[in-house]
Order: C-alpha cells, then structure tokens, then sequence
C-alpha cells in the first residue's frame, strides 16, 4: 500500500511540472503574445504590447511576428496606443510611449493632454494613461511631460535616451518688485539649474518711492495691466510661470500694503485670467500675508507713522478658530484688543481706515484666489511679512489663510519667496526629492530667530526645507546636502558656536558633501562667522549657499534656494553646462559682497571677499564628485535701486 501511495505521489508530482509547459506550449500557439519575436524592442506586459515606436504602420508592427493569421486594428494612418493586435481568439493592445491620443505620433497634442492629465483639467484611462507615465510610475508628473515635449522638439529621445537634460527650459517670472533679491538673485538661480528666465520690462514691476520719481503708467506701483498682457504674449513659448500676486494684484508688495479700493472687480478679473492660465500650465505664485506696519518713505509716510502702525499691528486680536474663523470676523477684530476693548492709535482716522482697508482688501482678495484656483496650480508659497511670534493684528488672517491654503505651505520671510518658486520647480522638473540634514551650532534653535518670525528658528526652517518637497534626514551619510546654522548664542558662546561650525564646514569638504551656512545669529557681533571664512581660508564656492540677509527668514530662503536648486541640477542633469556654472557662480558672488560686504561691513572690504571666491573653485559634478575654477570674478557699477544700502546691486563678470 505505501509503494502504491509512492507511485501515485510520482505521478501527480510528473503532471503538476509538466501542465506548465503543456499550457504555455498551447498559449504560444494561439496567442499573438506567442508569436512574438525576441530582441524586437517590443515585450507583453499582461494584455498589452509596449515598445512599438512611434510612426509604426502595419507592416511594421506585423514584422515583430512569427507566422501569419495577425491582424492589426487601427485607426489612424499609423499604429498608436490604443490598437489591436489579434490572433485567433487572442488580443493584446498597443502602448506606444509618449502617444496620449491614439493616433500613433508624438506631437504637442500629447503634451497638451498629458499637461491637463497633471493638472486634473483632463482625465486618462487604461492604455492612455500608460502611454503617458514615461518613468513607469502610478501617477503622472511633470517629468513625464517635460520628457513628451523635449522629444517632439528634438532634444530628446523617447526611444532611446535614459538621461534627463532641460537646460533652456523657459520659466516667465513676475517679481515682487525691482529690488535685487527679486530680480539679479533670481536670475542668477535660475542661470544656475540651465534655465531660461523670462522676465516683462522693468517698468512693468517696478516700485518707486516718495521722491524717486514714476513709471510709464504714472504711478509708483507697477502696470498690472501691461503684466497680464505680457504673460498672454509668452503663453504660447513658456509652460512654467512663476508669478507674484502681490505685483500682479496691487503693482508689487509696497503698493499691497497701502491700495483700499473696496470694489475689487478688476483685481478678481486678474485671478480669474490667471486660473485659466493655471488650467494649461505649471505655475507657482507666492503672496504674502500683509505686514505690521506702513511703509517709510512712500505716500507720505515717515517713522512716526511705521512706529504707529506697527505697534497699533502689535497688539493682540481675540483669538478665531472653527466657525468663527470667518473674513468678516476677523475684519471686525481689527480695531478690539484680547479684551474687546478699543485699541488706542497714534494715527488719524483716515490714516487708520486705510491702514485697516488695506489689510481687508489684501485678505479679500487672498481668499478669493484661493477659492477659485482651489490647489489647481504646482504650487503656492505665502509669507508673513515682517511678522511678530506672539498675538498680532496677523494672526487670525494667517491661520484663516493656512485653513484654505491647497498645495502649499506659509511661514515667516517673504524676499525669498521668487526664489523658493524656482527651487520647488527644479525639484518638481527632476522628479528628484532631496535628503537634507540639518545642524545648529549656538542652541538657539527653539526659540524664535527675531522678532519676525511667527516660530520658532527650526520650525521655519523646516517649513521651508518640507516646502520644495525635500526631506529632512537625522543622517548626515545620507543626506544630499548639509545645512549648518549658526543661532543665537544660548547653550554657548557666539565664538564657540563659529568655531563649532566652521570644524563642521571643513569635515565637510574634506569629505565631499555639499553644504548650505545660514547665519542667524541675529548678533551684533555677527562678523565672527565671516572672519572665520577668511582666517580659515574656506574655500567658498564649495558652499552650494550662503546667506545671512535681512530677516532671518529671508536669510533660510536664500540660502535653502541656492543649495536646493543646484544640487538638484547637478545630481540629475546629464549635461552640466558652463553657463551654469557661471551661474551659480554669480549667486554666490551676489550673497558673499551683498550680505557680507555691504551688509555686515558697509562695503568698506568687500575685496576681500571677491580674492576669497577667485581662490576657490566650484562644484561642477557629484557624478563623480568634482570641483574646479572656472574663471576670474569681478564686480562693478554699483547702485541702489531703492537708494537703500542694504538694496544695493551690481554688476557681475567672470572671464
């Protein structure tokens, strides 16, 4: 009885290993998945034929076959996604890559719907939706898009290529203002990561000042209508936009925080242009949350009427939250303390009500931009403008914004909020999410940096590492990028907190690993960090980015920006061009003589700043790891646009 069981076990075990080969032996000759050739390109995926190349016909998908009796069902001129392939009872459906509309090429009617797909104008399904993931994912992105558009020009290869490359590509960018932290740094990002950056007439988004004279329009503030026309006219080259509200709305930020017209029908027109603009493009904005206090020397007003406004913005509103959170409420609220009691003001009443009309207009119009677009956009970045960390006249309007606020994120600076569009693009463009790690030297990091901050000094750095979709590691090994900033002095000295840092920049160098130093020390004593750079001899542009500009919240941005951008660039882009690094080379420059230079020594040194950068060489390549001179830097015609020290600019030069 077990020799039997034995022998029935031997058979069984023969049949189960044999009815494999005998079911696929009869798939392969009734299938057309089994007629299929090897080493054609092409491979079945389920019931799908991938491979097939754009612009094939009949024959040429017939020729991928063994045997007769296939047939292909099209139709169009050409075999696209979407077509048949039968044999017997048999079928499998054809994806051919990057063709969105089934008519067998790859032309800007792809992109076009693949864009929309993104953005969620569009929906696409099954076949369609596979054709259009070129990286293989679930969800398409704008990579996958960019990929699709690059071919059809002719700088790509769907078919062939597996490197990503988009220098040239174009953004149209519409400043906060003309000062230089919205216009030369920004340019400078973007030469650094290869783009193009598209920028209206300076008189367009200019901002002029009691005394400096006006623009064109015959106004301070810049020409909104000439900038929507300027951005209609651009549409058609450009798919990314990188746009201020603030200018588009009120003429720039200055202008945002005195305009109190109460009918705003024309400003609602704009954001309705701009959602159309949003349905067919990548566009990032960024606003701002409107600040404390008036602004010196425009429309009259001097430091008695800042002080005023200030301290009247200072004082603590009661508190809204769930239903009562509401525009209307919290307009109601401007004028009532904690207690409800009138707060007392040293202004006039018309002085008063612009102040407070100016502060509804630009929550008004905040929430409306918000309800129409409602997250259809890349992203959208608000900054609190020159804010306070306690109770103020802001508070209820930032958490009302932050409770509507889709795709985006708010947090304390708003200077380097043109720059943070470019950063986040960059990353969204390489579909790359970057590991950064984060050290404070001085243990001043949870508190609040200044007194500009709605935080604490950590809170808003993360908020703006989390915003341009990186990821914070408590690693250092694996981290793309290291950041080191300097705080307050608390748990050390000052002195010992830069000495700290500075053994940590050089380890790092030593060891190959690209580093952002944000000073925010906020100190009088803040040149003990840059004499260091110099005693040390470090050799600066090995630092993807530096700033301790203006508020500290200013100061994380810029510096996030810069490293954030060209370590993407560099980690992804297959051709890491001289332009580029020309680029980034003048970023640098830009924020050694204008934060340290000028800022920090009044301009009184700044050439040693300049033999300090054309002693050091760059980062040219993390694929392997490289770093190299790239030419002579120097700097000339000096001015300052605003006619304020800390805006001055200047010329650039690297031969």
């Amino acid at each position: 009885m077990k020799r039997l069981l034995l022998l029935t076990s031997t058979i069984l075990l023969v049949f189960v290993i044999l009815l494999p080969t005998l079911s696929l032996s009869a798939c392969g000759k009734e299938s057309a998945a089994g007629l299929l050739k090897k080493n054609t390109g092409c491979y079945v995926d389920g019931s799908y034929l991938r491979g097939v190349k754009e612009r094939s016909t009949t024959e040429d998908v017939l020729k991928l076959f063994d045997g007769s009796g296939i047939t292909i069902v099209k139709n169009d001129a050409f075999v696209g996604t979407g077509s048949k392939v039968k044999y017997g009872n048999s079928e499998l459906t054809v994806i051919v890559k990057g063709d969105v509309n089934g008519d067998g090429e790859v032309d800007s009617i792809d992109y076009l719907l693949m864009k929309r797909a993104i953005i969620g104008s569009a929906t696409l399904e099954e076949a369609y939706l596979l054709a259009a993931s070129i990286q293989g994912e679930e969800e398409l992105s704008s990579l996958d898009y960019l990929l699709v558009k690059r071919h059809c020009i002719g700088s790509y290869n769907l078919y062939e290529d597996t490197t990503m490359n988009f220098n040239g590509l174009k953004i149209a960018y519409i400043p906060l203002d003309d000062r230089p932290v919205n216009v030369d740094r920004v340019r400078y990002l973007a030469q650094s990561a290869g783009f193009e950056l598209l920028m209206p007439d300076p008189d367009y988004y200019a901002t002029k000042l009691d005394g400096r004279g006006f623009n064109s329009n015959g106004t301070q503030f810049g020409n909104r209508e000439e900038l929507v026309k300027w951005l209609k006219s651009v549409d058609a080259e450009c798919d990314y936009f990188v746009i201020s509200l603030d200018q588009m709305l009120s003429g720039g930020l200055v202008s945002s925080r005195a305009m109190h017209n109460t009918d705003l029908s024309y400003e609602y027109g704009i954001i309705d242009y701009l959602a159309e603009l949003s349905k067919n493009n990548y566009v990032y904005f960024f606003d701002t949350v409107m600040r404390l206090a008036s602004t010196l020397d425009y429309q009259g007003y001097q430091s008695d009427e800042y002080t005023a406004t200030r301290n009247y913005g200072l004082v603590g509103r009661k508190l809204l939250s769930g239903a009562d959170l509401t525009i209307e409420k919290i307009i109601a609220g401007y004028r009532y303390g904690e207690n409800g009691a009138e707060i007392p003001v040293n202004l006039t009443s018309e002085q008063l009500n612009t102040y407070l009309e100016a502060r509804e207009r630009k929550l008004r119009l905040a929430d409306y931009f918000l309800a129409k677009l409602n997250g259809d956009y890349q992203y959208c970045y608000y900054g609190v403008d020159d804010s306070n960390p306690t109770n103020t006249i802001q508070t209820n309007e930032i958490n009302y914004i932050q409770s509507k606020l889709v795709n985006g994120r708010l947090f304390a600076g708003c200077d380097e909020l043109g720059l943070m569009c470019v950063t986040r693009l960059t990353s969204d463009v390489y579909a790359n999410k970057l590991k950064i790690a984060v050290s404070y030297f001085g243990g001043g990091e949870n508190s609040p940096a200044d007194n500009y901050d709605i935080g604490t000094l950590k809170e808003n750095i993360e908020h703006h590492i989390i915003s341009i979709d990186a990821e914070i590691t408590t690693s250092a090994g694996d981290a793309d990028v290291s950041v080191l900033v300097l705080t307050k002095p608390v748990k050390t000295s000052l002195t010992a907190a830069c000495d700290t840092l500075i053994e940590k920049l050089k380890d790092n160098i030593s060891k190959q690993i690209p580093t952002i130093v944000i000073d925010a020390s906020t100190q009088e004593e803040k040149r003990t960090l840059q004499n260091l750079f110099v005693s040390k001899n470090i050799p600066l542009t090995t630092l993807v980015g530096y700033s301790n500009w203006n508020t500290v919240g200013n100061s994380i941005g810029i510096a996030l920006s810069q490293g954030g951008t060209r370590v993407v660039y560099l980690k992804n882009c297959s051709e890491i061009t001289r332009d580029s690094n020309i680029g980034f080379l003048k970023s640098m420059t830009f924020a050694y003589i204008k934060d340290i230079g000028y800022q920090l020594e009044g301009g009184k040194e700044y050439s040693k700043w300049i033999d300090l950068i054309n002693n050091s060489p760059i980062i040219v390549s993390l694929k392997p790891y490289k770093t190299q001179k790239i030419g002579t830097v120097s700097v000339s015609n000096y001015s300052q646009p605003w006619k304020r020290s800390f805006e001055i600019t200047f010329d650039i030069s690297v031969k």
